[in-house]
């Protein structure tokens, strides 16, 4: 597979499938670009989908030094990804959860390249204090892919404030039974000025996993939607 390169000898792997508007995922913690499998050949038809290994993960490098894994580093990596695959400009970014926070972060800090947007499963951290970093839970401790991306979501910035500013039509879906961002997520909706937010009834975290169909025919309505100038509102229920 490709990979993207970032100082420090980073390597970040994706690959490219299909061809017209480009669209990429970011997967969740710990998994790899693999997780989008089943989602794969439908959203491959008839767009450029890009999907790719956050640092630390999958076939992409995993530097020692937790500092390396902030949101705006990883971010970053994503847009080395995109330049890479001849993709930055009007791209549509998304992401799943740990994905999600990357994605959200890349509107931040490119929203001139983000044509739309799709966060699955995630939220923003809202104003409690960042977590503690100090202390990685002992699953993650000897991998320093998982700690030092367990510390990036742990100590991210509250992008709350800068959602009003984030005018891109943007898609937001969760599960009902998601006990992780159920009580959260319309944190994030609410301040995105142009959004649609799809319910899944009897979820839990990782709708595009438990309901796969219904997740990647809530993606591409909203795509087509998109592509066709449909304003972007409302709350779905699947």
């Amino acid at each position: 597979m490709p990979e993207a390169l970032r100082p420090g000898g980073v390597r970040i792997r994706y690959e490219v499938a299909g061809d017209g508007p480009p669209l990429v995922l970011a997967h969740g913690f710990s998994a790899s670009l693999e997780m989008w499998a089943w989602q794969q050949p439908y959203l491959a038809a008839g767009r450029r989908l890009i999907l790719w290994d956050a640092r630390g993960h999958g076939g992409s490098s995993a530097p020692a030094d937790p500092a390396q894994y902030s949101m705006a580093e990883l971010a970053a990596d994503l847009r080395a990804v995109l330049e890479a695959a001849g993709a930055a400009d009007e791209c549509v970014i998304g992401g799943m959860s740990f994905g999600g926070q990357i994605a959200l972060q890349y509107a931040v800090d490119y929203p001139e390249s983000t044509r739309a947007l799709v966060l699955s499963d995630t939220t923003t951290r809202g104003s409690r204090p960042p977590a503690d970093t100090a202390q990685v839970p002992a699953q993650f401790a000897q991998s320093p892919g998982l700690a030092g991306a367990y510390v990036g979501m742990q100590s991210r910035a509250d992008l709350t404030p800068q959602l009003p500013a984030l005018t891109m039509p943007a898609l937001v879906i969760y599960g009902d039974w998601d006990e992780l961002i159920a009580d959260s997520v319309h944190r994030l909706a609410d301040g995105l000025p142009q959004r649609r937010m799809v319910r899944m009834t009897g979820c839990f975290h990782g709708t595009s996993a438990q309901r796969p169909k219904d997740w990647t025919d809530a993606v591409l309505q909203f795509l087509a939607d998109v592509d066709a100038g449909e304003p972007v509102s409302g709350e779905l229920t699947r």
